[in-house]
């Protein structure tokens, strides 16, 4: 089955659309996450395929929009504790040309505003025209990850 590109909007339309965004994203808004992908050479893994002790490459910036979701706290026998999570809007041409060939997944640490995050899973919402051969962003959501869990070499900044 061959894709058919959408009748009313050509290429030039969606590139216009697409060098707006990525204008928008990087020379207005200006925010950005380190990403820390996990390093599958030096992270053994147990016989299902999990590992106790992950290690992660160097961080990378990425630019992106952010919407951070308010905290709340949780009470449980132990104590109570604060849950919080943000979500990641990334343009997806911008993370796929480049240097950066790059895709949010599962388990990757993002560093923002001071905390570590662990991306809980992504989505690509966004489609122009509707049409799947024009995805236009990617959405990715985390939550605070604990400190002590994480081992990463610090980007210098």
């Amino acid at each position: 089955m061959s894709r058919t590109s959408p009748f009313f909007i050509p290429q030039k339309e969606i590139d216009t659309i697409d060098s707006m965004n990525e204008e928008l994203i990087d020379e207005i808004v200006g925010q950005s996450v380190d990403i820390y992908k996990v390093n599958i050479d030096n992270t053994d893994e147990n016989v299902y395929g999990e590992s106790t002790t992950k290690y992660y490459e160097v961080g990378f910036r990425v630019n992106c929009l952010i919407m951070f979701n308010e905290p709340e706290v949780i009470q449980d026998e132990f104590g109570a504790d604060i849950n919080s999570s943000i979500e990641m809007y990334f343009q997806r041409n911008n993370l796929s040309s480049g240097s950066l060939n790059f895709y949010p997944e599962m388990g990757d640490i993002v560093d923002w505003n001071d905390y570590y995050w662990e991306i809980n899973g992504t989505t690509e919402p966004q489609l122009i025209a509707g049409h799947p051969g024009y995805n236009h962003s990617i959405k990715a959501t985390a939550h605070r990850a604990r400190l002590s869990s994480l081992q990463i070499e610090e980007r210098s900044r």
